[in-house]
């Protein structure tokens, strides 16, 4: 029967099938197995159940398992077939899904890396790895293409994945919108491969035209730009590399890469041409080479190229998997363009006031500049280009203020607009790369979680994620897992030669367009080391066969023969005493670390860690801390008080200032300070407050009059000149003066010879403290974060969750260069930015 003639069947409800239609149906279903739609597999899955329930409907035991696999991958009502139910041939069918020979995973068990395999010579590039590896492929004009092998450590593989995935998305949102094509990036747990393509007639990879889309090439207007996205992420892995020495990176050039892929090439060829040999590429030396991602290429001809399955996209039209993507999307996709949005935003609001504030400086008289600024300003921010954000500065820098207006403010403006400009280019790409018609966000998404259910592993991103995931997984991987081995069962290949441990499943998916079908399609590929790995080229076996180290690995035995660890470092110990030993020691140690990880590692950090302190020193450091509190109070005091009251927190901002311990001539500015709040309190407007505190007119509070009054007694001449210059100058202004000439942390730390302690282990302690207090802060602002559903929740719901965790960020009374993030996050989650007036230039 022609498609079209089943397609008229298939409008009709199943009970008025005759029995030739239904077997017509039924053929259809096993020819187009097993990308069979949904719509097949539904009206199918109907007529079983309500016309022959009590009879195998096709008479093979494959299909019949087949459709309810299918309809159960597809999101349709399928019988859980547990022990005990009805015995129908439903049922069995059911039941015979669970089972781990047919539809079992195809993966050997996930290895357990630990320290043994980190330090293992025989493998360099390895799925489960805590080490991260990357290989960069590059040309003259720039990389071409990036590998990266092992999960890494969680805070390793967050950084890797999010940048992976904003340079997928950028390289992605350039080029032609209206071209629909598949996108050749993967980025999936244990392995990414992101490419910036190449332009002009240079040669490209020879990987065969399998997936019907594109070869790895953007045209030539994109392609500097694509090569910058992908430079950017080489240099946060080398940057990576050098920061923590838990990422590797390799430079290899493009052209050594292309040639070792034709070669594979040639060897399959050269296998299916001669059937009656088998070719073996033995590993090279135990140094260099290269490691590349390569198809499972056949050896007999006539089947193809390569391994594949094509499936059917509908796979990801399901609720189930609808609830994967929606969670993946907002925890990265979204994030990033949020993220990147933010910035932006962030960068023309500084922009628009460092230009207001150097505006106002150049209009004033030199009587209002020495009135309303100080003669130096203390610059305690510095902005990162690289990065585009605003990095506190441990040491604070003086400026003459004319020379910060006339050089220092110019320069923030130029840098500010050029990343602004930089960070539009990158929120356009994000939102081409997500909105455009062949969707490449969805695609990459597809890719990820498809290799991810095959291979039986989860994403690591959010529990909501994960939780969506697994429910997924269950429906669609035991379908996956049966369509697989039928599929290599009908080549003659075996499924050990195909899922090994250094396999993954690249998908092209390409969702539905106005003109063209959704298309999916899954093929293995392997990494191969030329230095350690060996391919087999067999025409009996049907496909290239690669065999490396992981492929023999077993856990590490409890009781380990050799030299105990002891024995060992006792060795390390006495070779350590011996002049011009630092090779050899360096030799041994890691020989050491290899035979015997733990215990090493364990007596390593006995040795290296510091004695506590005794009683004496712990006085000290606890006598310097208390001097620091009471030296630092007033100007942490006032920055507290300050932002409580910008977030309309009275109280906390009243407290902040009762707090406050200082000499009397700054005691003045504190009672000052207090009169605003009390009038922010009173929910007196901004623009009313200097005109009330000024004249003190009716209508101010009593309990700001009060304040009034005791910055008087302190100090009556700052007071009534304060005052007087209030109206005029306004709010913002006044606020300023308030904070001017303040000592700061670094200037207030003066020491205690009563209780001999320096000025610089004053300010030591304190920069201590408030390391520990923002690394504390920011575990329990995760922590909190963790709560928060997935899903839109309610604004009050987020706040009361983080609100702890937000209010010791912002008004903690150690903590700094975190508040400028805690306060970005208060704003989106309260949908409004809270009032700005008293932010001083310079700090």
């Amino acid at each position: 029967m022609r498609g079209d003639a089943v397609d008229e069947v298939l409008q009709r409800l199943p009970h008025t099938w005759t029995a030739g239609e239904a077997e017509q149906v039924a053929q259809h279903f096993r020819d187009s197995r097993p990308a069979a739609p949904k719509r097949l597999v539904s009206r199918l899955w109907q007529y079983w159940l309500q016309q022959c329930p009590d009879e195998p409907l096709f008479g093979d035991t494959e299909d019949d398992l087949a459709l309810v696999l299918h309809a159960r991958a597809l999101g349709l009502r399928v019988p859980a077939g547990e022990l005990g139910t009805e015995d129908g041939p439903v049922a069995r069918c059911a039941r015979r899904a669970r089972e781990a020979a047919e539809c079992g995973p195809l993966f050997p068990a996930p290895l357990a890396w630990g320290p043994k395999a980190a330090l293992a010579e025989q493998v360099r590039a390895a799925l489960p790895s805590s080490l991260v590896r990357a290989w960069v492929a590059g040309d003259e004009q720039g990389p071409v293409e990036v590998l990266v092998a092992g999960e890494g450590i969680p805070e390793i593989r967050q950084q890797v994945v999010q940048a992976a995935l904003t340079t997928c998305l950028r390289v992605n949102g350039l080029g032609d919108p209206e071209s629909g094509e598949f996108v050749g990036d993967h980025i999936g747990v244990g392995l990414i491969r992101v490419t910036a393509g190449l332009s002009g007639n240079q040669a490209s990879l020879d990987i065969p035209s399998v997936f019907r889309g594109r070869s790895v090439t953007v045209a030539d207007g994109a392609s500097s730009t694509a090569r910058g996205a992908l430079r950017d992420f080489v240099g946060l892995l080398r940057s990576l590399a050098h920061e923590t020495s838990l990422v590797e990176v390799v430079d290899l050039a493009h052209a050594d890469l292309v040639t070792y892929t034709q070669g594979l090439r040639a060897l399959a060829d050269r296998a299916a041409g001669e059937t009656d040999r088998a070719f073996l590429r033995a590993p090279r030396a135990a140094d260099g080479g290269l490691v590349s991602l390569q198809p499972f290429l056949r050896t007999a001809k006539g089947h193809g190229a390569t391994v594949g399955v094509e499936f059917s996209p509908e796979l990801f039209t399901t609720d189930a998997y609808v609830s994967v993507e929606q969670a993946h999307q907002r925890v990265l996709s979204q994030r990033l363009t949020m993220d990147a949005r933010l910035r932006l935003d962030q960068l023309e609001t500084e922009i628009e006031q460092l230009t207001a504030d150097m505006q106002a400086f150049k209009r004033a008289n030199a009587e209002e500049r020495r009135a309303l600024w100080p003669a130096t300003v203390l610059l305690v921010e510095r902005f990162d280009e690289p990065t585009g954000r605003t990095i506190r500065l441990t040491e604070p820098e003086e400026r003459e203020t004319e020379q910060y207006y006339k050089v220092n403010v110019p320069q923030l403006i130029s840098m500010r607009e050029k990343w602004a400009r930089r960070m539009g280019e990158l929120v356009e790409q994000l939102e081409t790369a997500v909105h455009r018609p062949h969707a490449p966000a969805r695609q990459v998404a597809a890719g990820r979680f498809l290799d991810a259910a095959l291979r039986g592993v989860v994403p690591d991103e959010s529990p909501a994620t994960e939780r969506a995931f697994l429910a997924w997984c269950k429906e669609v991987a035991p379908m996956l897992w049966f369509e697989w081995r039928c599929a290599l069962r009908r080549h003659g290949i075996a499924p050990e030669d195909v899922f090994t441990p250094h396999t993954v499943l690249i998908s092209r998916y390409l969702p539905p367009t106005a003109e063209d079908p959704s298309l999916l399609f899954s093929h293995p590929y392997t990494l191969v080391d030329t230095a350690r790995s060996a391919v087999l080229a067999d025409a009996g076996r049907g496909v290239l066969v690669v065999r490396d180290a992981t492929d023999h690995a077993e856990p590490a035995p409890a009781d380990a023969t050799g030299p105990t660890a002891q024995a060992l470092w006792d060795d390390l110990a006495a070779l350590a005493d011996e002049p011009q030993a630092e090779e050899e020691f360096g030799r041994r140690f890691i020989e050491a670390l290899r035979a015997q990880p733990d215990g090493i590692a364990r007596r390593m950090i006995e040795a290296l860690q510091p004695s506590g302190p005794s009683a004496d020193e712990a006085d000290r450091i606890e006598a310097a801390l208390r001097t620091a509190e009471r030296h630092t109070s007033l100007g942490e005091g006032m920055d507290r008080a300050l932002m409580a009251m910008r977030n309309e927190a009275f109280l906390t901002a009243q407290e902040c200032l009762d707090e406050i311990r200082t000499e009397p001539q700054w005691q003045a500015r504190v009672w000052l300070l207090r009169a605003i709040v009390e009038c922010r309190a009173a929910r007196l407007e901004s623009r009313e407050i200097p005109g009330l505190l000024g004249h003190q007119m009716p209508g101010t509070p009593d309990a700001a009059l009060r304040a009034l009054d005791e910055a008087g007694s302190a100090d009556e001449e700052f007071t009534r000149v304060w005052l007087e210059s209030l109206p005029e100058a306004g709010l913002d202004k006044g606020i300023r003066r308030l904070f001017q000439g303040l000592p700061r942390a670094r200037a207030s730390c003066k020491g205690d010879a009563l209780n001999k302690v320096s000025p610089e282990r004053e300010y030591a302690v304190w920069l201590f403290r408030s390391a520990v207090e923002n690394a504390r802060l920011a575990r329990q602002l995760d922590e909190a974060g963790e709560e928060l559903a997935e899903h839109q929740e309610a604004v009050d719901a987020a706040l009361a969750k983080l609100g702890r965790a937000l209010e010791e960020i912002l008004v903690g009374p150690y903590v700094g260069g975190s508040r400028g993030a805690a306060e970005e996050l208060f704003e989106v989650l309260s949908g409004q930015e809270p009032p700005r007036y008293g932010r001083v230039a310079g700090r």
